[in-house]
């Protein structure tokens, strides 16, 4: 799987270096293929059974006033409750266009420490189009934009030193294509190491479903986009084995939005985000669970 370390110390948002540029007509099908067809469709609409107590989270927005976040979050950044776009229901976590940033709302130490050492985690997002390209730096002609989906603060299991540990994220290029990533950045000078996806996706305007799995006891990480299992973010070390992984034993807070770490062109991104759910199994497709709110 592509690996690469950075020996580059972040010290500042202004200053992180994008980790992705490191990370080296219609036919009728057969009935057969056809049956088979509807069945992965079938398959991947359905979610698996959870039971209330397999369920740390679950949140699609509608309970929150427009303008607001939900409750048991704090947030950083322009990203409020919209009622433009939604998933499901009426309601959605809108993060607003900025150059670069953070617009995120964060679980407290409380709350994240609940997930324990494994969790699944999923959420669906859409980007206005046309999506913003990446302002190459002075002298540059070309560059690239980190973006973080969903990152946690943690204490590594490797060095025992703080890290964040980014577990959904995008390296876009100048194409506007982008890689899907998994990245650790550290703290106290050891650099930042990731994997990323070999296939390269377009940014859509349609809901995209994506699911992590985070494992301390395995050293497991995984990473699905539509019900798609990514190969190169299919991480098994094994038990002990930290190394390029490092998923900590406890998370100290989580966060959810978007954080670009390099300019975007026009005026940057604008994202929504819907029917989040963090639980003890994968959770799959389909819109949240019943019950709403942290720690039903």
């Amino acid at each position: 799987m592509p690996t690469v370390t950075l020996t580059e110390k972040n010290t500042s948002q202004t200053k992180h270096r994008p980790l992705f540029l490191k990370l080296v007509k219609n036919q009728l099908l057969p009935l057969s293929a056809a049956i088979l067809a509807l069945a992965s469709s079938a398959a991947f609409a359905q979610s698996p059974t959870l039971a209330p107590g397999d369920i740390f989270l679950s949140e699609d927005f509608d309970s929150t006033p427009v303008g607001q976040i939900p409750k048991g979050f704090d947030h950083k950044g322009a990203v409020a409750v919209a009622e433009d776009f939604a998933h499901s229901g009426k309601h959605s976590l809108k993060i607003s266009p900025a150059e670069k940033g953070a617009r995120v709302i964060t679980l407290n130490k409380e709350e994240a420490n609940a997930l324990g050492g494994e969790h699944w985690g999923r959420l669906y997002y859409k980007v206005k189009l046309p999506s913003p390209l990446p302002v190459p730096p002075p002298g540059k002609t070309s560059g690239g934009i980190h973006s973080t989906i969903v990152s946690a603060n943690a204490i590594s299991p490797l060095a025992n030193d703080k890290i964040e540990v980014r577990l959904a994220g995008t390296g876009t290029d100048m194409t506007g294509s982008f890689k899907y990533l998994y990245n650790v950045q550290t703290r106290q000078g050891r650099g930042e190491f990731g994997h990323s996806s070999k296939e390269k996706f377009q940014y859509s305007d349609q809901w995209t479903l994506i699911e992590w799995h985070a494992d301390y006891a395995t050293q497991t990480y995984q990473f699905f986009v539509n019900g798609k299992e990514i190969p190169e973010l299919s991480i098994h070390q094994g038990a002990g084995q930290y190394d390029k992984v490092e998923i900590p034993k406890n998370f100290d807070d989580m966060a959810i939005g978007w954080l670009n770490y390099q300019p975007a062109s026009g005026e940057g991104f604008t994202v929504w985000i819907d029917d989040l759910v963090l639980a003890k199994k994968q959770i799959g497709a389909g819109p949240v669970p019943e019950t709403m709110g942290i720690r039903k």
